[in-house]
């Protein structure tokens, strides 16, 4: 599903359905399936659980009822978790930061207290839930303790986890050998895998917290990027073929910055202990076969479009948040991209006059589970 800003009501989302089980005929159209009324910017999405930042910098896990498993006790239910403040900066930070004019966030520029809370929306850039928070043991809803919960947040991207119901605070993954921050995280045979702004791919384990050691990571891979251009790159673990995969988004910019284009993709995947002294390294992957990728804010989803009757061999990617958000009526970065053909189709069917509430409210992919993919 994904989720686009409403053109009729303030703080409603609209819901697409990218899957139809009874049209195969590519026409990049989405069909419109319901709302959803939330009037706050998602930070991610995970397993089908929406992510908000609040003001007080705590975080909500939200699934709406729809997205909920028809076999629930209760389906109709809308389920909201809670996790602890998230790390913000101190409030004697944003003076400077106001100075910088950075952030297009729409608040008196004497007030650093308001762009405080303006900007906890804008907190964390990507997050990565390994299971559900939440477990049935014998009809009764409890926190599910297998759930590791990561984020990449704040002005550097850095990184930081928390188990849900076992932690009452969050840990920083820190490593002063990769002090450039992070671009996107995944969980991959029983590792945490990130990629670094500077292109290398390293892996950690969740931290035993007894021990006080705050060092966690180790290098995999180096950075092979080659192509021109800026680029957005995306960790998918594909389930269906038991890779790990890097996709790779070329994207051109207009002078003013508001204006972008995506031009390009490359896929990569992982090529463990190669000539086996136990490193790593990145080999280009031409086809996907029948698989079809998803990436943008959320964490990214590898599917076999046979399953659900979608364009095999495509990545549908959604305009993220990255900072070059438009603000005219011109362009919107989403649609699908062919990888056999190299061709786009940009926009699916969406209203253009949606395109200038994207700066503020990205769309996001949210993953159904499959009971509710034809919900009415």
């Amino acid at each position: 599903m994904l989720l686009v800003p409403s053109e009729e009501e303030e703080g409603r989302w609209s819901v697409y359905n990218v899957i139809d089980t009874h049209d195969r005929t590519y026409n990049n159209n989405l069909k419109l399936k319901s709302s959803l009324l939330y009037g706050k910017c998602f930070s991610g999405s995970s397993l089908g659980w929406l992510v908000v930042v609040n003001e007080d910098y705590t975080i909500t896990l939200y699934k709406p009822y729809y997205f909920i498993s028809s076999s629930s006790s209760n389906p109709k239910t809308t389920t909201h978790v809670n996790l602890p403040c998230l790390l913000p900066r101190p409030l004697s930070d944003y003076d400077d930061i106001l100075e910088e004019d950075f952030y297009d966030v729409d608040v008196d520029d004497d007030d650093p207290e308001e762009f405080y809370y303006e900007g906890s929306e804008y907190h964390v850039s990507k997050v990565l839930i390994t299971a559900s928070p939440l477990t049935n043991n014998k009809n009764n809803i409890i926190p599910n303790h297998e759930c590791i919960v990561v984020v990449i947040y704040g002005h550097m991207c850095e990184l930081a986890c928390i188990r849900y119901g076992k932690d009452t605070t969050w840990t920083k993954i820190i490593d002063e050998k990769f002090p450039k921050g992070f671009e996107d995280v995944a969980h991959y045979k029983g590792k945490f895998y990130v990629l670094t702004f500077d292109g290398a791919l390293v892996s950690f384990q969740y931290p035993n917290l007894n021990t006080g050691i705050t060092t966690y990571m180790e290098f995999v891979a180096p950075n092979i990027r080659s192509l021109e251009g800026i680029s957005r790159r995306y960790l998918v673990v594909s389930s269906c073929s038991g890779e790990l995969l890097s996709v790779e988004r070329y994207i051109f910019l207009n002078e003013d910055g508001y204006e972008r284009i995506t031009k390009n993709f490359r896929v990569l995947k992982l090529d463990l202990d190669v000539d086996g002294n136990g490193g790593g390294k990145w080999l280009e992957k031409k086809s996907l076969g029948d698989i079809a990728l998803f990436v943008g804010d959320n964490s990214s989803i590898a599917v076999l479009a046979s399953e659900f009757n979608i364009q095999p061999n495509c990545i549908y990617f959604t305009h993220d948040h990255i900072g070059l958000a438009t603000k005219t009526t011109r362009n919107c970065d989403l649609g699908v991209y062919n990888l056999e053909n190299q061709t786009f189709k940009f926009n699916y069917n969406l209203p253009s006059t949606i395109f200038h509430m994207i700066c503020k409210r990205h769309p996001i992919w949210i993953e159904p589970p499959i009971s509710s993919i034809n919900f009415n």
